[in-house]
């Protein structure tokens, strides 16, 4: 049976100045989509070849909540090409359009399957934005393995990184609310059955608002200077600072991803954990400190770096509003996300090189001189983040997007600009598991390991550091890259020294 045309509706409401900007860089194929990605471990029951069916039918039926709870998921874009693009309603959601299950006879080629997956997942593009909502489901699945992958893919215009961390806590409690209630089937998954298709309900009075609306966002009259003229001002006549990533030229294409991860151990984990609490900073303190280190080394032309660090506003944003009596942002997939920017001077690079000289991409472990450079820089970027994290709505980035008429043509105009970041961090912090559900655990499902990972952002950092962390269990870290941007050697190389130093650290 051919899958069904949904058709866009009325419009719900505008985009805000975020969902715009993600619209923008989706638009001018600056940036592709995201993937959270996680093994999930099912009842005993379901693992069993003859239970294909039945696993097909329990996930498919859990996903069908996670949409209906989630309005996010439900709607459709308008007016990407224009400077006021849009939310509209769509009367019904196909899952054939969304759900891919992949079946395995055996496990030799699966790692290289969820690998090949994933990076046409990353380069993949969104059609059809009016009547399809952006966001894709991959399931890997061996026949007779106990865990399947679930490779959950989306358009950021409709939400941001914490929001693929809230759809798998979602899905696992559908999961297990659908095994231990019993409940009746939303959907059908047989090949003939019309029941794939979700009647959609109106989401217009349980769309979560852009950020904007819930609260204020104040600024002063010198972070809007300072903000505005360090986009705006002419670079043929104040040329960019040391700190600009002149080794990273912006281009267009070719446009692909490519990119590495490795896991650390669970034990290895809780000792870089209290590590890092010993000198007063966090794993994303850590990481961002480590990545300076490998590519001052691995970069000896450059003098300065500027990184950035993502953050969840979700920390901030106020719930049951009076406008918003219903609204829950912690638990709401919506874009909450800012930023905070960090800046290294050549001075400190220097020290770093003064203390690793002529390293080749081997790289030993640090010293500890170095060492004592990398829990500075790592407890000076905690307290940025936090600083910015204290301050509230008050001089956010928010504030400043606000103010843009068109994203459109300013992100346009970015591509002419030099690059002012070479990396980021990004830390989707800690996954619960094991669900909080009345089942037993041989009867329950549950998740053991997840990872984050980016696609290529043209305009933006040339490297992307993702961390994500189940509870009790391994730590994803995964980089991503433009190809012929960053040489493949140098993101390998500091995949490498992550691996190595973290390894270390936490030995």
């Amino acid at each position: 049976m051919a899958a069904a045309k949904s058709h866009a509706g009325r419009k719900i409401r505008g985009m805000g100045c975020h969902e715009a900007y993600q619209l923008a860089m989706h638009t001018l194929d600056q940036y592709r989509g995201t993937i959270v990605a996680c093994r999930y471990f099912s009842p005993p029951i379901l693992a069993r070849p003859e239970s294909l069916a039945t696993l097909k039918a329990r996930f498919c039926d859990a996903l069908a909540r996670v949409v209906l709870a989630q309005p996010h998921l439900q709607t459709g874009i308008i007016g990407e090409n224009s400077k006021n693009p849009a939310f509209v309603r769509l009367d019904r959601l196909d899952l054939r359009n969304h759900v891919q299950w992949i079946t395995l006879d055996d496990s030799s080629h699966f790692q290289q399957m969820y690998l090949e997956t994933m990076q046409a997942q990353l380069d993949s593009r969104y059609e059809n934005l009016s009547t399809q909502p952006g966001w894709r489901v991959v399931v890997l699945h061996e026949i007779g393995a106990e865990s399947i992958e679930v490779l959950y893919v989306w358009n950021h215009p409709h939400h941001d990184g914490s929001s693929g961390k809230i759809f798998h806590q979602y899905l696992l409690r559908y999961l297990n609310e659908t095994t231990s209630q019993d409940k009746e089937p939303i959907v059908e998954v047989s090949e003939d059955s019309d029941r794939w298709i979700l009647d959609l309900p109106d989401p217009s009075d349980k769309l979560p608002p852009n950020p904007e609306i819930p609260t204020s966002w104040p600024v002063s009259p010198g972070f809007v200077l300072s903000e505005l003229w360090k986009g705006l001002k002419p670079e043929w006549i104040f040329p960019p600072g040391n700190m600009h990533a002149r080794w990273a030229p912006i281009q267009a294409s070719p446009y692909q991803t490519r990119f590495r991860n490795f896991t650390v151990d669970t034990h290895l984990v809780m000792k870089l954990v209290g590590a890092c609490r010993l000198h007063h900073t966090t794993l994303t303190g850590l990481v961002q400190a480590l990545c300076l280190v490998s590519l001052s080394t691995a970069l000896q032309d450059v003098s300065g770096f500027a990184s950035r660090t993502p953050y969840d506003l979700r920390h901030i944003l106020p719930s049951n509003t009076k406008q918003y009596p219903w609204l829950q942002p912690k638990e709401s997939m919506c874009n909450y996300v800012s930023v905070v920017d960090h800046e290294f001077d050549p001075k400190l690079v220097d020290t770093i090189r003064s203390h690793m000289p002529a390293m080749s991409s081997d790289s030993k472990l640090l010293s500890a001189d170095v060492m004592d450079v990398v829990w500075s820089v790592s407890a000076r970027v905690r307290r940025e983040i936090q600083a910015r994290l204290d301050s509230g709505t008050r001089n956010d980035m928010i504030g400043i997007m606000k103010l843009c008429p068109d994203w459109n043509s300013q992100q346009q105009s970015e591509m002419r600009r030099m690059r002012y970041l070479s990396w980021l961090v990004t830390n989707l912090g800690v996954l619960d598991g094991e669900s909080s559900t009345t089942v037993g655990k041989e009867e329950a499902w549950s998740l053991r390991r997840a990872e984050l990972i980016l696609s290529a952002e043209t305009p933006s950092a040339a490297l992307s550091v993702s961390i994500m962390t189940v509870k009790g269990r391994e730590m994803c870290v995964t980089c991503s890259w433009q190809d012929c941007v960053v040489d493949a050697e140098l993101g390998e190389r500091l995949m490498g020294d992550l691996e190595r130093w973290l390894t270390d650290i936490g030995s």
